[in-house]
C-alpha cells in the first residue's frame, strides 16, 4: 500500500490510497477458506462445499469488505503518521469512480479522498494586555432581611393577648345578624379572625378602643379594607363560592353585632441556638451568624454567575477577533453529502451555521492544547451533587437517591462532564487576561446577561431545526 498526495491549499489536500493485489489476496483466500469451513449447504457435507461455489456466493462481498477495511486503516495510518487532524470527515474526490469489485478478476485499486485539515492559527485575545470586565455583584441586605423574616414568620406562632389593642393584633369575632337593634331570630351567625390593620379606617379606629369581650355593631360590607362581595363572603360569612350562584340574593342583612371573643398577637420565632438545632440548620447559633451564612452563600452564587458571564464574554471576544478562512466549497460538498434531501436555501443556512460552529471548535481545540485540562471523577461527583441539592435541598437521604439516578443517566453525565471541561478551560483563560472589576447590583447584572440568554435560546432553536 502506498500514497499519493496532491496539496490543494494550506489546509486542503487530495490523498490517494493505492492498494495492490498483493496487499489483499492472501487475506481474501484465508477468508474464503474460513467461510468454506463454516458453511453448511444442502447437498454438501459441512466444510466440503466446493471453493468455486463459495467464491460465487461470498467472494465479491468478502473482497469488498477487505478492500473497505484496507482503505479505512490506510487512511487512519496516514493521518496518524503525519500528525494530521481533520476539521471534517473525508469526502470522496470528485473524480473518484466506483471500484470494480470482481473476485474472479482481482486488480490494483486506487481510492482518492479530499481532506480538510484543522487550520493552524495563533489565537488572539488571551494575554495580560487583553482586558475583560468582571462584575462584583453586591449582596442586597434586603434579600437577607426578607429571608430572615420569612424564617421567623414560618416558625412563629400566635399567642393570646390581653391588653390595649394595636394594629398588629388579631381578633376573633363572633358576629350575629341584627334586625334593627336586636339580634335577628334565626338570623345568620358567623365567626372569623382578622388582623386589625386589615380593617377599613373607621372600623379600625373603633376596634382599637375596645378590649376582649367588648361588643360592637358593624356593616359587614364596610368592615374590611378594600371590601367587596366576594371578600365578605369568604372572610366574614365563611361561605364558599360553590355554595351559591353568581348574583344570588343570600337573604343576609348588612348589619351585625360582633363580640370580640379572643385576641392574639403573632410572635415571630426567635432565631437562637435552640431554633437552629431543632431545624437542622448547621453552623449557626444566633441570627447574626445565620445572616453571615446567607450573605456568604448569596455572594458565592453571585460570584459563580459573574464568572459564567466573564467566560461568555471571553468566548464572544475570541469568536469576534480570531479570523479563520474556511473553504466554503469543501464545506458545501461535505454538507450536501450529509444532508442529501435539503433544499439549496437550507444548505446555505447550514453552511453559515457550520462555519460558526467550526470556528468555535477550532478555538476550543487551540485552548485545549494551550492548557492542560483534566476532569476527574471527583469533579464530576461534586457537580452532580450540586445539581441534586438544587433539586431536593439538603436532605441527605433524598440527595443520595437523586445522585444515584442522575449518575445512571448517560446523557446527563456526558453533558455535565463537558460543562466542567469548558468551565475549567475558561477558568484557566481567565488567569491569563486583564480583568477590570466593576461593582454592580444583581438587577443590573441580570440586564447585562440578557443578551446571552437571548443568544442561547437562538442557538437551541438552530440545533432543534438541524435535528
Amino acid at each position: 500500500m502506498n500514497y499519493d498526495v496532491n496539496n490543494i491549499d494550506d489546509n486542503r489536500f487530495e490523498l490517494t490510497i493505492n492498494i495492490s493485489k498483493d496487499d489483499y489476496l492472501d487475506e481474501v483466500q484465508n477468508e474464503l477458506k474460513k467461510k468454506r469451513k463454516e458453511s453448511n449447504f444442502k447437498g454438501f457435507r459441512k466444510g466440503k462445499t466446493p471453493m468455486g461455489f463459495i467464491k460465487r456466493t461470498f467472494g465479491n462481498a468478502i473482497l469488498s469488505d477487505i478492500i473497505r477495511k484496507k482503505i479505512d486503516s490506510g487512511l487512519s495510518e496516514y493521518l496518524k503518521d503525519n500528525n494530521i487532524e481533520l476539521m471534517l470527515s473525508p469526502i470522496s474526490s470528485e473524480n473518484q469512480k466506483p471500484l470494480d469489485i470482481n473476485i474472479n478478476d482481482p486488480k490494483d485499486f486506487s481510492v482518492s479522498f479530499d481532506l480538510y485539515k484543522k487550520p493552524d492559527f495563533e489565537i488572539k485575545g488571551i494575554s495580560s494586555e487583553d482586558e475583560y470586565t468582571s462584575y462584583d455583584i453586591e449582596v442586597d441586605e434586603k434579600i437577607i432581611d426578607d429571608e430572615i423574616n420569612r424564617l421567623k414568620n414560618q416558625y412563629g406562632k400566635f399567642e393570646s393577648f390581653d391588653g390595649d389593642f394595636t394594629k398588629e393584633c388579631y381578633i376573633t369575632v363572633n358576629a350575629k345578624e341584627l334586625d334593627g337593634d336586636k339580634i335577628k331570630e334565626s338570623g345568620y351567625e358567623t365567626e372569623f379572625t382578622v388582623k386589625i390593620d386589615e380593617l377599613e379606617e373607621e372600623s379600625k379606629d373603633k376596634i382599637l378602643k375596645l378590649h376582649t369581650s367588648d361588643s360592637f355593631d358593624f356593616d359587614i360590607y364596610k368592615f374590611l379594607k378594600d371590601s367587596n362581595e366576594d371578600k365578605v363572603k369568604d372572610y366574614i360569612l365563611n361561605i364558599e363560592k360553590n355554595d351559591f350562584e353568581e348574583g344570588e340574593d343570600l337573604g343576609i342583612g348588612n348589619i351585625f353585632k360582633g363580640e370580640i371573643i379572643n385576641a392574639e398577637m403573632f410572635a415571630p420565632a426567635e432565631l437562637n441556638e435552640e431554633f437552629f438545632n431543632n431545624n437542622n440548620i448547621p453552623n449557626a447559633t444566633n441570627e447574626e451568624e445565620y445572616r453571615n451564612i446567607l450573605r456568604n452563600e448569596i455572594k458565592k452564587h453571585y460570584d459563580s454567575e459573574s464568572e459564567k458571564l466573564l467566560h461568555l464574554d471571553i468566548a464572544e471576544k475570541l469568536k469576534e477577533i480570531n479570523e479563520i478562512d474556511f473553504s466554503t466549497e469543501y464545506i458545501e460538498r461535505w454538507i450536501k453529502e450529509q444532508y442529501p434531501d435539503k433544499k439549496d436555501d437550507e444548505i446555505t443556512q447550514i453552511i453559515e451555521d457550520s462555519k460558526k460552529e467550526l470556528k468555535w471548535q477550532s478555538i476550543v481545540d487551540k485552548l485545549l492544547k494551550k492548557y492542560n485540562i483534566e476532569v476527574t471523577k471527583e469533579d464530576l461527583a461534586k457537580r452532580i451533587e450540586e445539581q441534586a441539592r438544587v433539586m431536593v435541598g439538603d436532605n441527605p437521604q433524598y440527595i443520595s437517591q437523586i445522585i444515584e439516578i442522575m449518575m445512571k443517566d448517560e446523557d446527563r453525565v456526558n453533558k455535565t462532564y463537558n460543562e466542567i471541561f469548558i468551565d475549567k478551560v475558561f477558568s484557566a483563560v481567565a488567569n491569563d487576561i486583564k480583568k477590570s472589576r466593576i461593582k454592580t447590583t444583581w438587577e443590573e447584572f441580570m440586564e447585562l446577561a440578557k443578551k446571552y440568554n437571548v443568544q442561547a435560546e437562538a442557538n437551541k432553536n438552530i440545533e432543534s431545526e438541524e435535528e
